[in-house]
């Protein structure tokens, strides 16, 4: 069983990068990722109160502000994912993000959460030099799909890696689904906000194509349920270490499925690139302590 769900959540965070592409068909960034996050909420609460778990936090107001600050970023963080696939492909934007555990590794030293060892430097040294041939390759791509890498690049250096660690630490003592149903629902409410300061308006659902429906949906339901649901069972089943793994996977399979869509961006530098984050991010992460 273990095997099986190993499996299936590293397809489904595959393909959500590909989903958000198709997503964006119908829906403006800011209030389709809001629509996404709100959806999952709500499905995350009633699966909390079909389980009984009580909705109050037991650290009170300084946990509550934590979930906030934490969801705030992770917000800020898909903005600029969304921003990003509006000129990259998933696998590209896939292969950007999978620096980010690169930018966590300081993030936890600054926290005091992890120790900053001699071997993840040298990973770190790697990944930057892979990021530098992403970014040469972009050039040739034009300013639009530069600019997107950045957004992808700040949410996966800046973003996520505040969230984790604020998670880390004021998270650890709720029942997952708990923290999990606040950190999505202050998420949703960020970019809610950011909708209409970006000058979006509500999207015309009606007038939209069903693919982007569908996109939406799945997004919502496995890609934040369900996707969910699978790693908290598998936390509890196998080593943090094994579960790392899916970093690496993820956007192989994701470049893969730019390659069957015909959506695929890089060139020989590119890929290069993308090599040398992958083995940068190996380096920096194994073996992770149980």
């Amino acid at each position: 069983m273990e095997i099986l769900g190993y499996l299936l959540l590293c397809l489904i965070w595959s393909t959500t990068w590909q989903a958000i592409r198709i997503c964006l068909t119908g829906y403006p960034p800011m209030f389709g990722a809001s629509l996404r996050f709100l959806i999952a909420a709500a499905l995350l609460l009633v699966v909390v109160r079909a389980r009984k778990l009580p909705l109050r936090l037991p650290g009170g107001r300084p946990q509550h502000l934590a979930l906030l600050i934490a969801g705030l970023v992770n917000g800020l963080g898909y903005a600029c994912i969304y921003l990003a696939e509006l000129k990259l492909s998933g696998g590209t934007t896939a292969i950007i993000c999978a620096s980010s555990p690169l930018f966590t590794l300081i993030v936890a030293r600054m926290f005091g959460l992890e120790p900053l060892l001699l071997r993840r430097l040298l990973g770190m040294s790697i990944g930057l030099g892979g990021m530098a041939a992403l970014f040469w390759e972009g050039q040739t791509l034009g300013d639009g799909q530069i600019r997107a890498m950045l957004f992808a690049l700040v949410a996966a250096a800046v973003m996520w890696p505040i969230y984790g660690a604020l998670l880390k630490r004021y998270a650890h003592d709720l029942p997952p689904l708990l923290s999990t149903l606040y950190f999505l629902f202050y998420t949703a409410l960020t970019l809610l906000v950011l909708a209409p300061l970006r000058g979006e308006s509500w999207p015309n659902i009606a007038a939209a194509p069903v693919q982007a429906h569908l996109a939406l949906m799945y997004l919502a339901v496995f890609g934040s349920v369900v996707a969910w649901s699978i790693y908290l069972a598998l936390l509890q089943r196998l080593d943090l270490s094994v579960l790392s793994t899916l970093g690496l996977v993820q956007p192989v399979l994701a470049l893969g499925l730019d390659l069957l869509l015909r959506e695929a961006q890089l060139g020989p530098r590119g890929y290069l690139g993308a090599l040398l984050v992958l083995v940068a991010m190996g380096l920096s992460t194994w073996p992770l302590r149980r």
